[in-house]
C-alpha cells in the first residue's frame, strides 16, 4: 500500500469536505447591499418616472412578503402610491376597471364607466394606506416581542447585519402614521386622520424608551464578549473589548470621522421628534379642535414647532393663530401649501481597519465594513407661491436630513458594538478553519482554502445599507391668507402649476417634488 498516495487522498477528501462547506457558506452570505436592490426604483423615484416606481415598488414589496425586509419594502410603496394619488392620472398605471355586472333578462348591458381623475386619486390613496398598514401590522408584532430572536441574531454575527429582521426605525415609525393621517384627510375621513395623529404622537414618545433599551442591548453585547463567550483559533476562550479597539490610533478616529460626515446635517430638534409630524398636530388640532383640551393640544404643537424652527416666521403666525384658536377665536380665510421636497439620504458602506489581535494572533486587522449617510443635494431647495402681484416662499418645517442623523448617531454606539464583535468572531472562526485547511490539505489546498476564506469573508463583510429612501429631503410651508379670486400659482425652479383652491375656510394644497427634473405632483383638500 502506498502510505504518500493514501495520506494525499485523505487531503484531498477533507480539503473537498471543508471547500465545499466553505463555498455553501459563500452562497449562504449574499454581497447585495439594499441601494443596490433597489437601484432601479430609486432612479425613477428621482427623476420622476413615477409609473415605472410604482410598478418596480408593487414587484419588490409583493416579493418580499414574509421576509426579513417586509417592512422596509412596504414603507416605500405606500410613500410611493402616496405620490401617485397626487399625480395627473396619465403619469400613473390605471386602476382596474370594475367588472361588468351581467344585464337581467330582456334589460341591455349597461358600460362599465371608466374611473374618473378623482376615482384615480382615491384609489391610491387608499392602495397607499394598505401599505402602510401592512408595515405597521409588522411594525406591531416586532414592538411585542420583548426579546429578540436569539437566531437571528446570532447569524448575523457570522454574516452581517443585513441579515437581522428589519423592525423599522424610529421615524420610519413616526412617518408611517403621519402619511397615512395626510392620505385620510386627502380622503375626507378627519376621524381616522385624527386617529393616526395620536399614534405618531405616541411613537415619538415610545422612540425615547426604545433608544434606552438599545444601549441596554449594546452594553449586553459588550459583556458578553468581555466574558470570554467568543474562542480563539486554538479553542480558548477569547475576550473583546470594544472600548479597547477604539481606543486604537487607526479605528477610533477613523470610526469618529465617519459618524462625523454622517451626522453633519443634523439640527437640534430633540431626540426622536418630527418637527413635522408635530407641526400636522398643530395644524389639525387647532383647526378641527372639538373642545378646549383640543384646541390647548394644537396651541402646544406649534409652541413646539416655533421653538425648533425658530427662523420660520409661519411658524410663530401659527402659534399665535393657535393661541387665539385656544380662546375660541378660530382661524378662517387661511391657506397652507405644504412642499414636500427632495429625497432622503441613501445609506453606503465604508471599510475601516479593525483591531483583532486582541482575540486572534493570525491577524492583525481586518477590514469591517460600516454604514454610512449619504445625502442627496439634487432638489428644489423652495417653492413659490404667487398670490396676485405677491410672491410668498415656502420656509423648513421639517429637515428629513437632520431626522435621520439623529437617528443614526443614536443607534451607532450598537451599529459599532455589533460590528466588532462580527468581525472578530469571523476573525476566529476564519483563523481555525485555515489552521484545519494548513494541517490536513498541504500547501496547495492551503493556498486555495486561503482564497476561498478571503472571498467568504468579502462576501459577509457588508454594512446594514437598509433605510426610506423615498422620504423627503425637506418638509416646507407657506401660509397664506386665502386670495379672493382662490387662485395660486405655483413655482419650483422652470415649472409653473396653477392651482385653483376648493371651497373652504381652511385651504391645505399639498405639492411634491422629488428632484428638480420630475414633474410637480399637486393635491388639495379642504380642511375645514
Amino acid at each position: 500500500m502506498n502510505y504518500t498516495n493514501t495520506t494525499s487522498s485523505r487531503r484531498l477528501a477533507s480539503f473537498g469536505r471543508l471547500s465545499g462547506a466553505l463555498a455553501l457558506l459563500l452562497v449562504m452570505a449574499g454581497c447585495q447591499t439594499y441601494e443596490q436592490q433597489t437601484q432601479q426604483f430609486t432612479q425613477a423615484t428621482r427623476s420622476g418616472s413615477l409609473a415605472t416606481a410604482v410598478v418596480q415598488i408593487d414587484r419588490q414589496a409583493d416579493a418580499s412578503k414574509g421576509s426579513k425586509d417586509e417592512i422596509l419594502y412596504r414603507l416605500e410603496q405606500g410613500a410611493t402610491l402616496r405620490s401617485a394619488s397626487m399625480a395627473d392620472p396619465a403619469d400613473v398605471p390605471a386602476p382596474p376597471m370594475a367588472a361588468p355586472v351581467a344585464p337581467a333578462e330582456g334589460e341591455e348591458a349597461v358600460p362599465v364607466a371608466a374611473p374618473t381623475a378623482d376615482d384615480i386619486h382615491a384609489f391610491y390613496y387608499n392602495r397607499s394606506i394598505a401599505a402602510f398598514d401592512q408595515a405597521e401590522v409588522k411594525v406591531n408584532e416586532w414592538e411585542e416581542k420583548a426579546k429578540v430572536k436569539m437566531g437571528s441574531e446570532i447569524g448575523a454575527a457570522l454574516t452581517n447585519q443585513a441579515n437581522i429582521p428589519y423592525r423599522g426605525r424610529s421615524y420610519d415609525k413616526v412617518m408611517m402614521n403621519t402619511y397615512k393621517a395626510l392620505s385620510y384627510l386627502g380622503l375626507g375621513e378627519k376621524d381616522k386622520a385624527r386617529v393616526e395623529l395620536n399614534r405618531s404622537l405616541q411613537r415619538q414618545r415610545d422612540a425615547v424608551e426604545a433608544n434606552q433599551k438599545r444601549i441596554g442591548a449594546a452594553q449586553e453585547e459588550e459583556e458578553l464578549a468581555r466574558k470570554g463567550e467568543l474562542k480563539d483559533e486554538k479553542g480558548k476562550s477569547a475576550s473583546y473589548d470594544s472600548q479597547k479597539a477604539l481606543d486604537d490610533p487607526k479605528t477610533g478616529p477613523a470610526l469618529q470621522a465617519a459618524l462625523d460626515a454622517s451626522i453633519a446635517p443634523m439640527q437640534p430638534y430633540g431626540d426622536y421628534v418630527n418637527p413635522f409630524a408635530v407641526f400636522l398636530d398643530g395644524l389639525f388640532y387647532s383647526v378641527l379642535g372639538e373642545d378646549g383640551s383640543d384646541w390647548e393640544r394644537g396651541r402646544k404643537s406649534f409652541e413646539r414647532v416655533a421653538g425648533m424652527v425658530p427662523q420660520n416666521g409661519y411658524a410663530k403666525a401659527d402659534l399665535e393663530a393657535a393661541t387665539l384658536a385656544a380662546e375660541g377665536k378660530a382661524p378662517e380665510g387661511v391657506t397652507y401649501v405644504i412642499f414636500e421636497t427632495g429625497t432622503a439620504p441613501s445609506r453606503d458602506q465604508l471599510r475601516i481597519d479593525i483591531p483583532t489581535f486582541l482575540v486572534t494572533s493570525k491577524l492583525a486587522y481586518v477590514g469591517a465594513a460600516f454604514p454610512k449617510l449619504v445625502y442627496n443635494d439634487n432638489y428644489v431647495p423652495t417653492l413659490g407661491v404667487a398670490v396676485g402681484e405677491q410672491t410668498l416662499y415656502t420656509a423648513t418645517v421639517a429637515s428629513m436630513d437632520s431626522v435621520i442623523a439623529n437617528d443614526f448617531k443614536n443607534d451607532w454606539p450598537l451599529v459599532v458594538t455589533k460590528t466588532l464583535i462580527s468581525t472578530a468572531t469571523k476573525a476566529i472562526i476564519q483563523a481555525a478553519i485555515q489552521r484545519e485547511v494548513d494541517n490536513r490539505a498541504g500547501w496547495m489546498g492551503s493556498l486555495v482554502g486561503a482564497a476561498i476564506l478571503s472571498a467568504a469573508n468579502a462576501s459577509t463583510n457588508i454594512a446594514d445599507t437598509r433605510t426610506w429612501t423615498s422620504l423627503p429631503k425637506e418638509f416646507q410651508y407657506a401660509r397664506i391668507t386665502t386670495p379672493e379670486n382662490r387662485e395660486l400659482t405655483l413655482s419650483a425652479g422652470e415649472t409653473q402649476k396653477t392651482v385653483t383652491l376648493e371651497p373652504g375656510s381652511i385651504n391645505v394644497v399639498y405639492v411634491k417634488s422629488a428632484s428638480p427634473t420630475a414633474p410637480l405632483y399637486v393635491s388639495q383638500f379642504v380642511l375645514k
